[in-house]
């Protein structure tokens, strides 16, 4: 039943006890007194408590160690305990009360009452005759077990041990999630990426502008003020495309029309298209055109081109070939480096991308050598040794020959040639690892119980499958037979 417990301080009242009891809605309420504290050590305290409590509909308990407030509490009719577990487990039905110290009764003769509940014993089981067959009976039965628990024995047997071992078709696929007894596994997939640049002579010749065509042209006045020409100024032929020049130098055209002035010029592109003849030149570029007129009275010379080597197109094509290849081969050694210990790899499976590749000098441009750096990704297939060892195992269990155990976990794996059929990797793997006959020794202890030492070799012999003959050892060595207990006997199996 729920209780309400209510743990009082030194400076609890009845008032302040009331209130706190008025907050309970339990059916039991128990007040816990501190220990060694004077609180409510009057009668009417206690009655007004329990009067309380019975407003409130419950029932009230009192924990508490002193004698006085005990006996007060009795006397009110109110349950007492000592510990607050003991009230919460105790039934308050039933109020306690305080009882009488009574008068120690008389201590009983022991030896007394011993004496008179003895049985007396027949007169044949006193005699001596009696006695000594039941001394002899027991001297039997020691000697008895004796001869059942001195004797050991220590029997060593060696298990027959052969060798499993099997080969199948194996089948490997990335479209397989899980290792199939049947002779499928996945084939999961590795990649690795590598950087690698190389330099080759170009091959071919090209023709490009060298010299810059140069001269004069003179600059006419058509105003009447002062006209600056900064250098720099572009003049130009009328064709198209047009020919264009710039001034080398600064210079001021006098005020007038028709003053005029001769300025050097230089093209701005190199090469024999700049050559050009007397006249050609009437155009300025900018503002400047609208003041000035300008002519070549000369022709402008000194414009040339010359052979330089380059790359052609097969350069370009032969360079990647040789480094596409070298790099292929470096990016499947770190490949391998990569895959786990034990893993199988298939080799047909490797592809290889260039994610980039930059030539220099770029198309078209001249160079006597021409270089090319790629950066190239690699992936390839194999399968896990996990997923070999499981498949191996897996295959091995499943043709166990019956009586036999493996000898450990290990597995050796000889793996045939690799080839790609219908998008799968197959092969032949070849399987093996030692066996071991299983044998019981408890089995074995009971089958030479009680047995002289040749009857149980005989018998171990033609009962067990063993690769040698069993050694059998009793100890003390001068007892003829097996001990007759089973536990007495112990089987040591050699190779485990």
């Amino acid at each position: 039943m729920k209780t309400q417990v209510i743990q009082l301080d030194a400076h609890d009242d009845v008032i302040s006890v009331c209130d706190r009891m008025s907050w309970t809605k339990s059916p039991r309420i128990l007040l816990v007194f501190p220990h060694r504290a004077r609180i409510l050590t009057r009668t009417l305290d206690l009655l007004r408590l329990k009067r309380r409590s019975a407003a409130l509909g419950a029932q009230l308990a009192v924990v508490t160690r002193s004698s006085e407030t005990r006996a007060m509490c009795v006397s009110l009719g109110l349950q007492v305990f000592s510990t607050s577990t003991s009230a919460q487990r105790a039934d308050w039905g039933e109020s306690p009360s305080l009882s009488l110290p009574q008068r120690r009764a008389r201590r009983p003769d022991l030896r007394q009452m011993r004496e008179s509940l003895r049985p007396r014993l027949p007169r044949w089981q006193s005699s001596f005759v009696f006695r000594f067959l039941f001394f002899a009976l027991g001297l039997v039965a020691v000697a008895a077990i004796l001869l059942l628990f001195i004797p050991t024995a220590a029997i060593e047997l060696t298990p027959l041990t052969t060798t499993q071992n099997l080969t199948l078709t194996v089948r490997a696929s990335p479209d397989v999630s899980a290792v199939n007894v049947a002779g499928s596994l996945p084939a999961n997939s590795q990649s690795a990426t590598v950087t690698g640049s190389q330099t080759i002579p170009a091959s071919g010749m090209m023709t490009v502008a060298y010299g810059y065509a140069a001269g004069s042209v003179r600059f006419e006045n058509l105003t009447e003020s002062v006209v600056g020409i900064p250098a720099g100024t572009v003049v130009r032929t009328l064709t198209s495309p047009p020919v264009r020049f710039a001034t080398l130098e600064d210079i001021v055209l006098p005020a007038g029309v028709g003053e005029w002035l001769d300025v050097a010029v230089q093209a701005l592109e190199a090469g024999p298209d700049g050559n050009l003849p007397a006249g050609a030149i009437t155009a300025i570029e900018g503002g400047l055109g609208a003041s000035l007129s300008v002519t070549n009275l000369l022709p402008l010379t000194g414009g040339t081109e010359t052979s330089v080597p380059f790359a052609m197109e097969s350069d370009r094509l032969t360079l990647q070939g040789f480094l596409l290849e070298d790099l292929a081969e470096e990016c499947e050694s770190d490949l391998l480096a990569l895959l786990p210990a034990g893993a199988l790899y298939f080799p047909d499976t490797l592809t290889a991308q260039a994610l980039t590749q930059t030539f220099f000098p770029a198309e078209n441009q001249p160079g006597g050598t021409l270089s090319l750096t790629m950066e190239l990704e690699c992936t390839g297939q194999y399968a896990s040794p996990d997923d070999l060892d499981s498949l191996a195992l897996a295959v091995l269990d499943a043709s166990l020959p019956e009586g036999f155990a493996p000898l450990d976990e290990s597995v050796i794996l000889e793996h045939g040639d690799i080839s790609i059929v219908e998008e799968a990797v197959e092969w032949e793997i070849t399987v093996e690892r030692p066996l071991r006959a299983q044998v019981d020794p408890a089995a074995a202890a009971l089958l030479v119980i009680g047995l002289g030492p040749e009857d149980a070799l005989s018998r171990l012999g033609d009962n067990l499958p063993l690769a040698a003959p069993p050694v059998v050892t009793i100890a003390p060595g001068w007892w003829p037979r097996l001990p007759f207990v089973p536990f007495r006997i112990t089987i040591l199996l050699i190779g485990n």
